[in-house]
């Protein structure tokens, strides 16, 4: 999962309790649109919660896979977990005419399961049915439960969805179980303080192991697998044999979550990830656009974040947006958004993009370093350095912001970095200053060592991924010359993708004795432009 550069209300469950509702929200809501609410454990032991979560969130599962049904993903959905936010706001936040929601009572094998579903308008019930099952037979409940819902929403199903819903589901109550504990402690990983990003989600990955053991197709858990092997890649003071293993292991759980998954967007978009960690980019730019271009609003992952060196913004803009329609409380989502506009040259619709969030999930206007470097960007300097100005000088974010912002004022870039030592880039979720102090040093304009530092990551395994991310957080055309990277050379020559990318910030001029270190080159070789 990316991390959002310098921005805290991006934290993947960060939503206010705001009750506010816009007067017109209602007229824009179509009638077939629902949220399925997690269920309310009422089991006394507590860890039944996972149970409860899991139920609830395979019903979603199963009514997501009805045509003509809008159905709003989990992340927005389990945000009002626990909350005491009456229907009408709910309905209004998620953009929805309609809430299921529950309660869960397990006692051993046995569980009561009580659902009903309400208009979100007036809270007013339009059904509601409670099963006494066995566990085992709670499989059965959730496919019972979505296709009431369907019923009573006038939704017509016929053999074809059915068979859809039954391959969305998962075959095994223990296997679901352990997904939503290794799903906890992933969200954790990434957003609990104190909680280090790598060795928490290994402790995720042995949940997600076991519900693989017992699903061996659930496509889910390897999808969030893949995720451990990702950031161990990207990570500092790593050894090249622990590197090449999880390489081979996030090749792996790619392939099988593209194998297994019932979805067809959710699959191109794990084999256009496995490919770019790869070291054959045959074909890669065509499928990194077929994937952006499938039909549906699953939200991708790393992809975006490499597709946005090579001028894939409008692409990504577009399946944010419908990833937003189903999952309007996403904010990695939005951050997605915004690295990819600002990387690409639209820092008016990363400012706008930053807006919408903010309205959607009741936050109040806390300074980012994205909206710094759009303000820059768009020539307003004065309020890009107020907007750093008012943040805490720590992260590797808030220091690359720092840099553009500094250079885009006509700073001296050697003694602007200088100045920046004082900045905290020890805390940081993702431990990448390699990739950071890349990207620095081609801002600075040395590009003696940019080339030296882009070289060690070429060198790695995956390191054609970790140069791109190089290319989007610099955001400066080519930030090295290829000469000094040959595997990435060699990848982009077979891959199509388009090089050098765009300069999009216009720096001051530089005097004289600084242009042998100008941070950007001539056009190298041929592309075509994505946007």
């Amino acid at each position: 999962m990316p991390a959002a550069q310098g921005a805290p209300e991006f934290a993947p469950t960060a939503t206010a309790a705001s009750n506010s509702v816009p007067a017109s929200a209602a007229a824009a809501i179509p009638a077939k649109s629902i949220a399925v609410l997690p269920f309310e454990n009422l089991s006394d032991d507590k860890d039944n919660v996972f149970f409860s979560d899991g139920l609830s969130e395979e019903i979603l599962n199963s009514l997501a896979r009805i045509d003509g049904l809008r159905v709003i993903g989990r992340t927005s959905s389990f945000q009002f977990k626990g909350k005491d936010v009456d229907s009408r706001t709910i309905g209004a936040r998620l953009g929805v005419a309609n809430l299921l929601e529950g309660s869960v009572r397990r006692e051993g094998e046995r569980a009561r399961v009580t659902a009903q579903l309400i208009r979100a308008s007036d809270g007013t019930q339009l059904w509601s049915q409670t099963y006494d099952r066995t566990v085992k037979d709670s499989l059965a409940v959730q496919l019972d439960i979505a296709e009431q819902v369907a019923g009573v929403l006038n939704v017509v199903l016929d053999d074809k969805q059915r068979a859809r819903m039954r391959a969305a589901g998962v075959k095994n109550v223990d296997a679901f179980i352990a997904y939503q504990k290794g799903w906890k402690l992933y969200i954790e990983a990434h957003s609990k303080p104190g909680v280090d990003l790598i060795d928490g989600l290994r402790q995720a990955n042995v949940e997600f192991d076991k519900a693989i053991a017992l699903d061996p197709n659930f496509s889910f858990a390897y999808f969030a697998e893949a995720d451990l092997y990702e950031h161990t890649l990207m990570a500092d003071g790593r050894s090249h044999a622990e590197l090449l293993d999880a390489q081979r292991a996030a090749l792996h759980t790619l392939e099988r979550a593209a194998d297994t998954s019932p979805d067809p967007q959710q699959r191109d978009l794990a084999l256009a990830e496995r490919q770019l960690l790869s070291d054959d980019w045959h074909g890669l730019a065509d499928r990194i656009e077929t994937a952006l271009k499938q039909p549906g609003c699953s939200a991708p992952n790393w992809m975006p974040v490499f597709a946005s060196a090579f001028g894939y913004g409008d692409l990504i803009e577009n399946l944010g947006a419908r990833v937003n329609a189903c999952d309007p409380l996403n904010g990695i989502n939005y951050h997605t958004r915004m690295s990819a506009a600002l990387a690409t040259g639209h820092p008016q619709r990363g400012l706008d993009v930053l807006a919408m969030y903010r309205k959607a999930s009741g936050l109040g206007p806390m300074p980012t370093a994205y909206q710094a470097v759009a303000l820059a960007m768009l020539g307003r300097i004065g309020p890009a350095q107020a907007t750093l100005a008012s943040m805490e000088p720590r992260g590797d974010g808030y220091y690359i912001a720092q840099l553009i912002v500094g250079r885009a004022a006509g700073e001296d870039p050697v003694k602007l970095r200088a100045s920046l030592q004082k900045v905290d880039r020890k805390n940081s979720k993702l431990q990448t200053r390699d990739l950071t102090d890349a990207v620095a040093a081609a801002l600075s304009g040395n590009r003696i060592e940019a080339n030296r530092r882009a070289a060690a990551l070429d060198a790695r395994p995956a390191g054609g991924l970790l140069l791109a991310i190089v290319v989007t957080d610099c955001q400066c055309g080519a930030p090295f010359d290829l000469d000094a990277t040959p595997h990435f050379k060699a990848l982009l020559a077979e891959s199509e993708l388009r090089w050098p990318p765009p300069q999009t910030i216009k720096y001051p001029a530089r005097s004289a004795e600084n242009e042998s270190h100008s941070i950007f080159t001539p056009a190298v070789g041929k592309g075509t432009a994505r946007d």
